[in-house]
């Protein structure tokens, strides 16, 4: 009999440890009260607003430094959206009252004992964004795949990043606000300043990819010749 009653909690354990951690949720409220502006005319720029930020999943997050000094092609290949909004004359859909509310699944907390130790900058996953840096990345293509607005020859982007990150997931933390602003956030793609944000053309990268490799076949082909 005691045996039996061992095997059964044994078991009651292996199957509670299997479970899944349940994400948490992070409370957000975005202020979009002035148009996000196309580069080449005062028309607002339609498309999508990327919530995420930059790194690879098992390994690190870029820092601000390494953003802000990456090119294009970088950010666009290691962009983790979390979510994205429609963009309707550079404006976020459902706006009221110019502000939109809701909720950011960030997922649980990073493992201290991952590579570096450091919270947030490993992440071990896609839905790990709890305590992390937050961007948001506008860009005129409607695809509500990241992987499909890159698609293409070129577009209008406007990359900020927010002075404050995504919330840890705590019910007690609170609303955390996001104001689309370039007098507030840092600037890193476009321009922008107290009351309007100006978006910049920047090629898509798998062109940019396509030129590169064309030049590396050329410089090859010619030392062949050689």
């Amino acid at each position: 009999m005691n045996q039996f009653k061992s095997a059964t909690l044994a078991l009651m354990l292996v199957v509670s440890a299997s479970l899944p951690t349940f994400a948490a949720n992070s409370d957000y409220i975005i202020t979009n009260d002035w148009p996000i502006q196309n580069a080449q005319n005062t028309l607002g720029i339609d498309g999508r607003l990327w919530v995420g930020n930059f790194g690879t999943n098992g390994g690190s997050l870029l820092s601000k430094s390494e953003v802000t000094s990456s090119d294009w092609f970088t950010l666009f290949s290691k962009f983790r959206p979390n979510t994205s909004f429609g963009l309707t004359g550079g404006l976020l859909d459902g706006l009221t009252l110019g502000e939109k509310q809701g909720v950011f699944s960030v997922g649980t907390g990073i493992n201290y004992t991952d590579e570096g130790g450091v919270q947030g900058y490993t992440p071990d996953n896609a839905t790990q964004f709890a305590g992390q840096d937050l961007y948001l990345f506008a860009i005129n293509s409607a695809a509500t795949s990241w992987n499909s607005t890159l698609l293409g020859s070129e577009h209008q982007v406007l990359l900020l990043r927010m002075s404050s990150g995504f919330g840890d997931g705590d019910p007690s933390t609170g609303l955390l606000a996001y104001d689309i602003s370039g007098g507030v956030n840092e600037v890193v793609i476009g321009s922008g300043g107290a009351t309007s944000v100006i978006a910049a053309t920047v090629p898509e990268p798998a062109t940019g990819s396509l030129l590169l490799l064309g030049v590396a076949t050329a410089l090859a082909f010619r030392r062949r010749k050689v």
